[in-house]
C-alpha cells in the first residue's frame, strides 16, 4: 500500500463518477475515519494522515469531492455537475454506507477541513445518526457576515455568470502580506506550501465556480444555525482543531469558538484545540506531530464504543 491509497470510484445517481482513495490497516480493523477536504485540493493530500491513523488500527477513506481532483474529469473542475450543493451531501452519504457495509460494527468518524468542515458539518446533521464521532479541521465556525457573500454569488448565478471560475481563497493571504507566496495562510512550512503550489490538483489550477462557492457558502451559513445542529444525534462527541493565526476561522478563532458556544448549547461533548501561531492546515503545520496526536488521543475512546 503506498501513502496516495487505492483509488476506486463511486458510481452517483445521477451519472457521476466519484473517485475515492482508502487506506486499510495491516491487522484488525477498530474503526474507520472518512475524510472530507476542503476547497481546491484532493483526496491525495491525506496520505501522511491516514498513514498515522492506519498505524493505529483505523480504516482511512476519502474521497475528490465534486469539482474536484480526479473526480473533477466528470464534474468539471469547481462544478457540482448535478443539482448543487446537495449533491455532495448525497456522494459523502454513499461513502459512508460503503464503508459500513465493508467495516460493519466498528465506530465510524467523520473528519472534514475548511470547506470539508462545512460538509461534514451538514452531512453530520443531515446522515450522521450513527457516527461515533466528528472532527473538524480548519473549520469556518459561526459565520453570518458570509450571507452577504452567498446573496452576491446568488446574484451572480442568476446574471447568468455561475459557471465563472473564482480566486475564492485569494483574500486568506492579506493578514500575511508581504509573503513568500499567495498560499502563505496555509502553513509555516514553506515545505507544505510550495507542495501545494506544485501540485496540479490543487490551489490555482482547480478554481471553484461562482455556483460552487453560493452553494458552499450557504452551506456554512444554514449548518451553523441552533435549529440545524439540533439535527446532530444526542451526545455526538465533536473536536474541533484551528491555528490561532488561521483566516478561514477568524481571528484568534473567534469564529470556531462560537461554534463550539453553539455545540455545547446543544448539549454534545465538545473538545476545542486552537494552536499557538498556528495557521490554516493544521494537520501540515510544523506543529503537525502535536496536531495528530491530539487526534489519536481524543479518538482513543471513540474507538471502544460500537457503531449505532
Amino acid at each position: 500500500m503506498t501513502s496516495s491509497g487505492d483509488v476506486a470510484m463511486l458510481q452517483a445517481p445521477d451519472g457521476f463518477r466519484v473517485h475515492y482513495r482508502r487506506w486499510l490497516p495491516d491487522g484488525e480493523v477498530r474503526a474507520t475515519v472518512q475524510i472530507v477536504h476542503g476547497a481546491s485540493e484532493h483526496s491525495g493530500r491525506y496520505g501522511r494522515l491516514a498513514g498515522a491513523l492506519t498505524a493505529h488500527g483505523l480504516a482511512v477513506y476519502a474521497m475528490d469531492l465534486r469539482g474536484h481532483g480526479r473526480t473533477a474529469e466528470s464534474t468539471g473542475i469547481g462544478r457540482f455537475g448535478g443539482l448543487g450543493v446537495d449533491t455532495v451531501l448525497d456522494d459523502v452519504r454513499a461513502l459512508h454506507l460503503l464503508i459500513g457495509e465493508r467495516h460493519p460494527g466498528v465506530p465510524r468518524i467523520l473528519l472534514g477541513h475548511s470547506m470539508g468542515s462545512i460538509i461534514a458539518l451538514a452531512g453530520a446533521e443531515r446522515d450522521g445518526g450513527d457516527l461515533a464521532g466528528l472532527v473538524l479541521s480548519g473549520p469556518v465556525g459561526v459565520a453570518p457576515h458570509l450571507a452577504d457573500t452567498v446573496t452576491a454569488l446568488e446574484e451572480a448565478v442568476a446574471a447568468g455568470v455561475g459557471e465563472n471560475a473564482l480566486d475564492a481563497l485569494g483574500a486568506f493571504n492579506e493578514p500575511f502580506e508581504p509573503a513568500r507566496t499567495r498560499y502563505d495562510w496555509l502553513s509555516r512550512d514553506p515545505a507544505e506550501v510550495d507542495a501545494y503550489i506544485a501540485d496540479p490538483l490543487s490551489g490555482d489550477e482547480m478554481p471553484l465556480t461562482a455556483a460552487y462557492a453560493a452553494g458552499v457558502f450557504g452551506l456554512a451559513v444554514s449548518a451553523a444555525t441552533p435549529d440545524a445542529v439540533a439535527r446532530l444525534r444526542d451526545g455526538l462527541p465533536v473536536l474541533l482543531l484551528s491555528g490561532e493565526l488561521d483566516p478561514v476561522g477568524g481571528a484568534n478563532a473567534v469564529q470556531v469558538s462560537a461554534l463550539a458556544g453553539l455545540l455545547r448549547g446543544r448539549g454534545l461533548p465538545v473538545e476545542q484545540r486552537v494552536y499557538p501561531d498556528a495557521r490554516h492546515e493544521v494537520f501540515n503545520e510544523t506543529n503537525r506531530d502535536e496536531v495528530v496526536d491530539d487526534l489519536l488521543a481524543w479518538l482513543e475512546p471513540r474507538l471502544s464504543a460500537p457503531a449505532a
